[in-house]
């Protein structure tokens, strides 16, 4: 301390303080000329001294003195040490041995002496490890850090750097998402990790394919293929469902870096989820081979629905019903009437009559798989087929086709379809001998219990109204009197002592059949009309009933709507489930089931919560691992099952160091990209040694309360006390 450091801060005015200093001296004389007379000169000069002394140091203390310390402290550059761990940091590095990771991490921990301690002894540095997640580390946490499952943003990364006038360190391979647009005000220093040289991998860069397609409509797929590392390489290139190859085409790579691009065209034939893949094999010394195939979930819908028809005879029924099916725009169909029957006597030669034969063994042989739909109009077939084309309709059923027949006196063909593969597939049976009846009283309709809420029989979501529809039907002049067996559900039957089924359904193999017994459903139409509430509810039946026998989406009870972009394994995939408005009652809950099964068959643990929107819910699962995962959603009135395929992590994953836009993120914010031989910690002194600062400090602690001064004004006044006691003046 020196007299330089000590200041003044008077709490009086200075001439008072002085003043006040002055007075003192003059009572201190004063007392010394009185005790002189008691004393001898020297006890009488030391009293009048200590008195003041002690007065002296007590008016002072009104100067306030304080002594300043002032001191100079160093400040060190700020530096932020980034690491990246998006997962092309797991691939092989430069010199073969261990990842790209392990080289970064050997870049600051190795050596006697490590660059992350010289660099802690002269910056003050913060680790960071970015890749979906941006999160800080501590030095012994960089031993134990993995590359993650998704790259990282750089961008927002150094967004959410807030210290000022700091630079960055950047260990990285290149593999980061970067918008330019983001800047920052130090400059980004960057290590590069990995060798394009050595770096081998053919990988599916970006495939252009519809997600929606139409049966028997061409579809076409656009495939680009990224090659590194291979020259002269003939590579096929497959274009798959399932295991099934539907077409492959042969590429050359003729250079390295590389990028072909390839095409497929293909018609899909059948209706529903089709899961494709396009892939090329695995290369020899391929650095990562998760990224050689990609899976192509594609919907295929129908254009039109295509209908085939044949009518035992030109009825009422068949008029109606086919100015019903063409007055539907969404519909192609194709309709055959029976005007005369072979047992017909005509005096006509052959070639001289305009009428033309049943294609029987083109339909029945060839083209029935062309058709979504089958049905027989009170068709008497034993005139016409043969037991063998009995089979070829029973798998045309089972392999998702449609069936459909409608009564008359020859729905049944007098009995002849039991013990076919016809009657094998039909949802009723004859009762008796009598298999069609007019009565004198013609019965109305009603709903069942399952007809109340069947998408068929459901003409209005409001159940109330629904009823009341049905019951205003005009009765029927002619009915089939059958049967259902156990596999078939009544939907609508006869409202007479005895109900006998008038529209039951049933499910065959893949595909469905419908019963419609009775040949009076026109005075659905036309009762309807004449009471004034026009036709729509008869043309309403007859389009639902087409749209539920050839699988429609729409007319489903339940519909899966499957995520646009799939997971991954180990990452929650989510599926909607939209149950359909009216088909159900308002008080199921807890009725609809979410199952998930993995691609060995086995149950995996899923959930399901109920939506924001009435009747649609969200239903989530956590894959383990890659391949098709099928879906099942259950409800008392119809289950749905789909397919998801969970591709590998690292599909579409582009591996090779990007070095490119490292230099660009360089030049965006000013810094450099450090090669190997470079003088590291010189280099990042340079850049971040100007942002060094010193930083000044004064401390002020005051003389008032400081102990000493407080026990030196005690030690004046005490001894002086003191002295006076011993000398004989108190």
């Amino acid at each position: 301390m020196n007299l330089g450091q000590i200041e003044i801060a008077p709490v009086y005015p200075l001439w008072l303080i002085l003043l006040l200093l002055l007075v003192g001296s003059l009572a201190g004389m004063v007392q010394y000329r009185l005790v002189r007379r008691r004393l001898g000169p020297y006890q009488a000069l030391s009293i009048s001294l200590l008195r003041l002394g002690g007065i002296s140091m007590i008016i002072s203390l009104a100067l306030n003195p304080s002594i300043a310390v002032r001191t100079e402290q160093k400040v060190y550059p700020p530096v932020d040490i980034l690491v990246d761990t998006s997962p092309t940091m797991d691939l092989p590095g430069h010199a073969g041995k261990g990842n790209r990771l392990d080289e970064a991490r050997a870049f600051l921990l190795g050596g006697q002496n490590p660059l992350i301690n010289l660099l802690a002894e002269r910056f003050d540095i913060r680790i960071f490890a970015f890749d979906e997640s941006f999160r800080s580390l501590g030095k012994e946490e960089l031993t134990a850090l993995k590359p993650g499952a998704k790259r990282g943003d750089l961008s927002e990364v150094l967004e959410k750097l807030s210290r000022k006038n700091s630079s960055a360190v950047l260990l990285s391979d290149g593999n980061f998402r970067w918008e330019s647009r983001h800047s920052r005000s130090g400059p980004l220093i960057i290590v590069p990790f990995g060798n394009l040289e050595s770096y081998r991998d053919v990988l599916i860069k970006a495939v252009k394919a519809p997600a929606l397609a139409f049966r028997g409509r061409e579809v076409s797929i656009d495939v680009a293929i990224r090659s590194y590392g291979y020259n002269g390489l003939v590579l096929p290139v497959l274009l798959k469902e399932g295991n099934r190859l539907l077409t492959a085409k042969t590429v050359v790579i003729n250079s390295s870096p590389a990028e072909v691009a390839v095409s497929f065209s293909f018609t899909p034939e059948e209706v529903g989820q089709h899961n494709l893949s396009v892939s090329v094999p695995p290369q020899f010394g391929e650095s990562l081979a998760s990224n050689n195939a990609v899976h192509l979930p594609l919907s295929v819908v129908r254009d039109k629905i295509r209908i085939l028809m044949i009518s035992g005879s030109p009825s009422l029924s068949y008029r109606f019903m086919r100015t019903a099916l063409k007055n539907d725009p969404s519909i192609d169909l194709l309709s055959f009437v029976i005007l005369r029957t072979p047992s017909d006597i005509m005096n006509v030669p052959l070639q001289e009559q305009s009428l033309i034969p049943l294609p029987v063994e083109t339909l029945f042989s060839k083209e029935l798989k062309n058709f979504d739909l089958l049905i027989f109009d009170n068709f008497p077939s034993h005139l016409y087929l043969s037991p063998n084309y009995f089979g070829n309709v029973r798998e045309f059923v089972r392999e998702g086709g449609g069936f459909a027949m409608v009564g008359g006196p020859n729905l049944l063909d007098e009995g002849r379809y039991a013990g076919t593969p016809l009657g094998e597939l039909l949802p009723v049976r004859l009762t008796g001998k009598e298999d069609y009846r007019r009565p004198p009283i013609s019965p109305g309709v009603r709903l069942t219990r399952a007809g109340a809420f069947h998408p068929i029989t459901r003409l209005s979501p409001v159940e109330t109204d629904n009823l009341s529809i049905w019951q205003e039907m005009p009765p029927l002049d002619g009915i089939n009197l059958l049967e259902p067996k156990s596999s078939g559900i009544v939907l609508l039957e006869s409202a007479d002592w005895i109900p006998r089924p008038i529209v039951t359904v049933g499910s065959y193999g893949s595909g469905r059949v419908l019963v419609l017994a009775t040949d009076y459903s026109w005075k659905w139409s036309m009762g309807m009309v004449s009471k004034g509430k026009g036709n729509w509810a008869y043309l309403r039946l007859m389009e639902r009933m087409v749209r539920w026998v050839t699988k429609d989406p729409s007319s489903d009870f339940v519909q899966v709507t499957l995520p646009e972009k799939v997971g991954e394994p180990g990452k929650e995939s989510e599926v909607r489930v939209k149950v359909r408005e009216g088909d159900f009652s308002p008080n199921l809950g807890g009725t609809v089931s979410f199952s998930v099964f993995n691609p060995e068959g086995m149950e995996i643990a899923s959930r399901i919560r109920a939506a924001s929107q009435p009747g649609e819910y969200l239903c989530s699962f956590f894959p383990e691992k890659e391949g098709p995962y099928k879906v099942k959603v259950e409800t008392p009135l119809g289950d749905r099952e789909e397919v998801i395929f969970i591709p590998a992590s690292g599909v579409d994953l582009d591996g090779a160091p990007n070095l490119d836009l490292l230099k660009m993120v360089a030049e965006s914010t000013g810094g450099k990209i450090l090669t190997q031989g470079t003088d590291f910690l010189k280099e990042i002194e340079t850049f971040a040694g100007k942002g060094q600062e010193r930083l000044l400090t004064e401390r002020r602690f005051p003389l008032w309360g400081t102990p000493y001064i407080l026990a030196f004004i005690l030690a004046f006044l005490t001894t002086e006390w003191y002295l006076r006691r011993r000398w004989g003046l108190l």
